[in-house]
């Protein structure tokens, strides 16, 4: 899915070493489209190779976080194409949109998607690819795909789960149920809820304790080890934590800069 397009459904800005980037549909509650998804792939892949980039937030224009597929665009160009090409046409396509949303996962950068009003069926499942969620108090968020007489299929079903648990994963994905933002903390589905409106700034404040405080490299081999660790068994992930370790005692001035300001009680210069 990396072609380019000529729209500005994506926005992105640039500071203090945080790469913001916006769903930018806010007349269609930032529904998801072909067009968006491919935008939304090119901007990170810029944010990842971009060596200024510490920290990625994702976030939305307008009242809503993202209310999902547009469900004009999607289903037409789904009957279409299958109509014609069959339904391998629309596994091959999954896959393209699976390969989109593991790009954002795999990022060896910390993505924070900052959510608020609606997050719901794909525009969950796209924020959670990312490593951080924090919601306005008034988020309503939700997987409602059996309402539409579908399954969650952009990862729904397996990051939800892996992330809440089956009990309720299965709660949220089978009765198609909105829940708060205060519900979506209980359940570790968020990470922190904010006072409305303040989601975006309290996202900036966590980039920019991850970017003062901590190494690069250690936070985007940290998170590799965390989500490679879920799939391997306990001795596998030991053995793989001392290779990691092992990597980035090959650049020892920046180990022995972290270890020198923390005893002087300085921030590292990574």
């Amino acid at each position: 899915m990396n072609k380019k397009t000529d729209s500005n459904l994506i926005l992105t800005e640039k500071k203090d070493g945080i790469m913001t980037i916006y769903l930018n549909r806010p007349e269609k509650r930032n529904a998801l489209n072909p067009e968006i998804m491919v935008d939304l792939e090119n901007s990170f892949s810029i944010a990842s190779v971009d060596p200024e980039v510490k920290v990625i937030i994702l976030a939305g224009k307008g009242k809503v976080f993202s209310a999902g597929i547009d469900l004009f665009e999607f289903p037409s160009m789904f009957i279409e194409n299958i109509n014609e090409k069959g339904t391998s046409w629309f596994r091959n396509y999954l896959t393209d949109l699976h390969y989109s949303l593991n790009k954002i996962e795999s990022l060896e950068k910390p993505v924070i998607c900052a959510i608020h009003g609606h997050t719901i069926g794909m525009g969950l499942e796209l924020a959670l690819t990312a490593d951080f969620r924090i919601a306005s108090k008034d988020t309503r968020i939700g997987i409602p795909e059996v309402q539409l007489g579908l399954i969650p299929d952009v990862g729904g079903t397996t990051r939800l789960t892996r992330m809440i648990g089956v009990i309720k994963a299965k709660e949220l994905i089978m009765t198609g149920r909105l829940i708060s933002a205060d519900e979506a903390f209980r359940i570790n589905l968020v990470n922190e809820v904010t006072p409305e409106g303040e989601e975006l700034d309290a996202s900036i404040k966590l980039a920019q304790e991850i970017i003062d405080n901590c190494s690069p490299t250690a936070v985007g081999l940290s998170k590799k080890v965390i989500d490679l660790s879920r799939d391997i068994d306990k001795n596998t992930s030991l053995e793989m934590e001392g290779i990691v370790q092992s990597i980035i005692f090959g650049d020892m001035d920046k180990v022995i800069e972290g270890f020198q300001a923390k005893i002087e009680e300085r921030k590292p210069k990574f």
